[in-house]
């Protein structure tokens, strides 16, 4: 029909606009490529910027190695000065090959919040600005018993500054853990805090007054008001070294003063870009920064094919907030690592 209407004086252009036919597919109809016999799926396919298969085996093997989650396994092996691929290359791995890691569970009910409730909205610019704290419960020998766990943590940093374990929640205990922390800080502005016996009592808010420190509560039935604390005990309770009961107070004690240690000096916080909460809180972690910077050029120098452009290590928010989603109405971000050496 083409050759014909071509032939009656009609150009090959006019001819397609009239029978419906584009470009493309006359070219393809016209030439057709020579048929495969066993073609090869597109997810089959080799890429040039594939992983080898050695390198997938050594993050199958790091995988398998650790005790510890996909994130935090990535981050410790990029601080050893080798790296191997994205973060997001190992949590596929993980998913292909149905590794366990850390443990999830399920998020709990909460009450309707009053509409009359005022949003608390806090930012901390760095740390000894902001403290927030709460009292969680750690399971004991028997089901009727239990410990209180007091924890103060640092807004901007996510340090753990103060904690004590008792045998229940006490005004008194509260008053005096943040006394004894707000007295070593000296730089405190505000407290923030749910609102229960604990927190909202004349004996805490005698302590804050004695430090000149404001108080700040959450909306009730609101745990996204204190989202920091929340992930806090959400690390605490569903990381691969939690013992689910302990036999005894002193059990209690030892385990979490463990946990301390490793989460403000080995935890990389992915609130924090990967750093530990020590390094955030005292600025070593710029230290860290640029030793990750090399081992990233390292990376693209060797294969540059894998990227599109020269990886960038990222650094912690210069700004943390709690209800704020937007800075003067847009989105805040913090700045590179060059532009923060830079200036």
């Amino acid at each position: 029909m083409i050759a014909q209407l071509k032939d009656a004086g009609l150009s090959q252009n006019k001819t397609l606009r009239m029978i419906g036919l584009s470009k493309s597919s006359y070219q393809y109809r016209s030439k057709p490529r020579p048929a495969v016999t066993a073609p090869t799926p597109q997810r089959d396919r080799p890429h040039p910027a594939a992983l080898t298969a050695a390198e997938d085996d050594a993050i199958v093997g790091l995988l398998r190695d650790s005790e510890v989650s996909v994130t935090e396994t990535y981050y410790r092996h990029l601080d050893d000065g080798d790296y191997i691929a994205s973060l997001a290359s190992f949590h596929r791995r993980a998913r292909r090959e149905k590794i366990p890691m850390a443990r999830t569970g399920t998020r709990r009910r909460t009450k309707k919040t009053p509409a009359d409730a005022s949003t608390p909205v806090l930012a901390a610019t760095g740390p000894g600005q902001v403290l927030c704290w709460d009292i969680s419960f750690l399971p004991g020998p028997y089901r009727s018993v239990s410990y209180a766990l007091y924890l103060i943590i640092d807004l901007f940093s996510r340090l753990i500054c103060g904690w004590t374990i008792q045998h229940q929640e006490n005004k008194y205990v509260a008053a005096e853990l943040m006394d004894q922390v707000l007295a070593e800080t000296g730089t405190i502005r505000t407290v923030h805090s749910d609102n229960g016996g604990a927190m909202t009592s004349t004996t805490m808010q005698r302590t804050l007054d004695k430090h000149h420190v404001t108080q700040s509560l959450i909306r009730p039935g609101v745990s996204n008001d204190n989202a920091q604390m929340e992930s806090v005990f959400r690390t605490v309770k569903y990381g691969p070294a939690w013992p689910g009961v302990f036999e005894s107070i002193d059990d209690a004690n030892a385990w979490f003063g463990r946990f301390v240690h490793a989460y403000n000096n080995e935890h990389h916080h992915t609130g924090l870009a990967g750093y530990t909460p020590a390094q955030v809180h005292d600025g070593t972690w710029i230290t860290t920064a640029r030793h990750r910077q090399a081992t990233l050029d390292a990376a693209y120098e060797a294969n540059p094919n894998r990227y599109r452009h020269r990886p960038q290590v990222a650094i912690p928010p210069d700004r943390v907030t709690l209800n704020i989603g937007h800075d003067d109405g847009h989105t805040h971000t913090p700045p590179t690592l060059l532009e923060l050496l830079a200036g």
